[in-house]
């Protein structure tokens, strides 16, 4: 199976910046698929990257930072007639009278508009199932982007954790006394930090669960001032706690969950 990944903030930095990402987006599923024992392809095409493998893939990119949305889609070019073939065929799962709606997008040059593509396909698909157009409210759709020499159709959206590729954000070290310590290391891995860890309580299992494929190490202590030297001895750039506390230190104390604390108070006025 064939799936196409959409970024999350990767598509808004310069090229320089997109390529460095998109590497550690690439090496960050290649880790995954290893730590699950899966084989699987990873290419671009057309600036989007594709990959190939089982429907186990489908976990492993839920999982994945950096990834936005993915798709599962079948890949065609970009000749109108193949396109219209394509579609017709991935139409089988529409059935006699239901509605449906084709969603072209379209970048680069062509000899057609997306319009031209979206009306001779949906005919297509019109006469061969049977069905009705309904461009409002359909049962179905069918989304067909067409690159610049490729073109994807696919009918499914499926959402990923957004964020940034572990590690494309420097090191940071989360200091855990509790639950609330492991989210808030847990929303900076999905900001792209790498994560290590001073522990002051027994919670490796849980570590080890969340991090799962991601390269991190725990060291041990009893105050955030002791994970301060620790982070100092291994070039750390801030301290990380699910407090929301103010505690001064040398180094930058991020707090990810105190925006939640001020959240959660306002809709209980």
């Amino acid at each position: 199976m064939l799936y196409m990944l959409r970024y999350s903030e990767i598509g808004l930095k310069s090229t320089r910046v997109r390529m460095q990402w998109e590497n550690f987006l690439i090496n960050d599923i290649k880790k995954a698929c290893n730590f699950y024992g899966i084989d699987a392809s990873i290419k671009k095409i057309d600036g989007r990257i594709v990959i190939e493998g089982g429907k186990f893939i489908e976990e492993i990119l839920r999982e994945v930072g950096g990834i936005r949305s993915f798709s599962p889609v079948m890949l065609t070019s970009v000749d109108l007639k193949e396109i219209v073939e394509k579609v017709r065929e991935y139409s089988s799962f529409i059935k006699e009278n239901e509605s449906f709606a084709l969603r072209v997008r379209k970048a680069g040059k062509h000899e057609y508009s997306s319009r031209d593509v979206a009306v001779i396909a949906g005919e297509a698909v019109r006469n061969e199932r049977k069905a009705k157009v309904n461009l409002d409210e359909p049962e179905h759709e069918i989304f067909i982007e067409i690159r610049h020499s490729h073109a994807f159709i696919f009918k499914e959206i499926i959402d990923g954790i957004g964020g940034l590729p572990y590690g494309s954000q420097g090191k940071v070290i989360s200091f855990v006394e509790d639950m609330q310590d492991i989210k808030a290391a847990w929303l900076m891995v999905r900001r792209g930090c790498y994560v290590d860890f001073a522990l002051s309580c027994s919670c490796e299992d849980e570590i080890k669960e969340m991090m799962k494929w991601r390269r991190h190490t725990i060291f041990y202590c009893n105050s955030i001032h002791e994970a301060e030297k620790i982070a100092l001895q291994n070039n750390a750039k801030a301290i990380v706690t699910g407090k929301n506390e103010f505690i001064k230190l040398s180094l930058p104390v991020f707090y990810p969950l105190l925006g939640e604390e001020y959240v959660r108070n306002d809709v209980m006025k």
